[in-house]
């Protein structure tokens, strides 16, 4: 009785925060802008993932997309950070939108006319790319703007729910796509979702007018971007966050571009089991996500970071050996739980450290963390491509195992951080 008591208390208390959270009319309206934002965004990795597979029979040229399309991180991601100071959040949102919508459209009429070729699928995915290297800064920034200090852990972490939840609908649609029309059904669906965006941030705009945002917009670009780096580099927490999402970034989460060649070469199943393995990560995440925001458990912070990137990254290890569809859709489901608590805690903890007016060019420093991304999926396509996907996924695997633990034995930070302590400090406590 206890137990059951404790559980409702709990869903209680989680459904009071969200409702907290939605009652603000903009972050309604943003939150559901990003469900249709982060559906577009998984569409477009698995549809773009199994078409090039088919068109081109390579590995690597599976990686050589996903390298154009997470490229932009690397190159951008504090540049537009600083930019996101600059100018309206709400108008460079609408941008991203927009060039998303026109993109897919251009897309679904390559298809149509049997035009696409490698080279346009490279040239859509690296627009599609900076469009979320934009998105990741700003979108991150206006919610912690939308909602009090002492929730903004909670709605950070509803977002990586939102991002994951939107996964598992969105992964598994696509591969029902790409079976019953292949590209020209899964790009023409693509560029509606990206429509149904541009009203969502038009509606965000209506309520929303930013009046009570200074933008910096007085201060050189390269000031805000020179400030908003050395401020966040000279933070030990920081310094190790942003080496360990190197780790993961460039040798661990490279697996997802591959998930075409897993589901095909290894497991030989076609694009519906596709689509449901890529999305199953997204179980696990959902609830591990959902456990860290409205628990809000007196745990640690930085293990939940370092537990989830060390845990995550040895399910993909054994992914590597496996060749049972169903065990690999286990291994997905814990794999997502764990980099769930990995992706919650990476924007927490930044905003949570770093002054309010340093925060956008904080997450600019971290989407350039995460923009090691492409290089990590070159590597991954030019040794999937020679030695196979098993003996990549394993071997890449086992090295950042290694590289996390030299990291964490030299910069002890992360794991003297609190969670209680980050949620106290933003005025929410047990």
């Amino acid at each position: 009785m206890k137990i059951a008591s404790t559980g409702a208390a709990n869903a209680g208390r989680s459904a009071g925060i969200v409702a907290t959270l939605t009652s603000v009319v903009s972050y309604r309206r943003l939150w559901y802008a990003g469900i249709g934002y982060y559906s577009a965004y998984w569409i477009e990795i698995v549809s773009t993932g199994w078409v090039v597979l088919n068109m081109t029979g390579s590995a690597f040229y599976v990686g050589l997309v996903g390298f154009c399309r997470t490229l932009p991180m690397l190159l951008l991601g504090l540049i537009l950070g600083a930019v996101s100071d600059r100018f309206r959040r709400t108008s460079l949102l609408l941008a991203v939108q927009t060039s998303g919508l026109i993109v897919s459209t251009v897309l679904t009429l390559l298809f149509l006319f049997d035009r696409a070729n490698l080279a346009s699928m490279c040239l859509c995915s690296g627009l599609i790319g900076c469009g979320w290297a934009a998105d990741f800064s700003t979108r991150r920034a206006l919610i912690s703007e939308l909602n009090p200090p002492e929730l903004s852990g909670n709605a950070m972490s509803l977002e990586a729910m939102t991002m994951q939840g939107s996964k598992i609908v969105a992964t598994i649609l696509a591969g029902t796509l790409l079976a019953a029309g292949g590209g020209t059904l899964a790009y023409g669906v693509l560029a509606g979702v990206y429509a149904y965006g541009v009203g969502s941030i038009l509606r965000v705009r209506r309520s929303y007018r930013e009046q009570a945002t200074a933008h910096q917009q007085s201060i050189p670009l390269i000031r805000l971007i020179r400030e908003g780096f050395s401020t966040s580099v000279r933070i030990p927490l920081i310094q190790a966050l942003l080496l360990i999402t190197v780790v993961m970034n460039l040798l661990v989460f490279p697996y997802q571009q591959l998930i075409p060649v897993i589901a095909k070469q290894i497991l030989d199943v076609g694009p519906q089991r596709m689509g449901i393995l890529a999305g199953a990560d997204g179980i696990g995440a959902i609830f591990v996500a959902g456990t860290l925001v409205f628990l809000a458990r007196p745990a640690i912070a930085g293990r939940f970071f370092l537990g989830g990137a060390f845990c995550g990254t040895c399910m993909v290890v054994i992914l590597g050996v496996s060749h049972l569809f169903p065990t690999s859709l286990c291994l997905q489901i814990l794999a997502g739980g764990f980099f769930g608590a990995f992706s919650s805690m990476q924007p927490v903890l930044i905003i949570n450290t770093v002054e309010p007016r340093f925060r956008a060019r904080a997450l600019g420093v971290l989407a350039m963390a995460i923009g090691c991304t492409p290089l990590g999926i070159l590597l991954s396509g030019t040794l999937s491509s020679t030695i196979g996907a098993t003996a990549t996924l394993t071997g890449t695997g086992s090295l950042a195992l290694l590289l996390i633990i030299s990291i964490t034995l030299a910069n002890r930070s992360l794991i003297k951080t609190k969670l209680a302590a980050v949620f106290t400090a933003s005025g929410v406590s047990d």
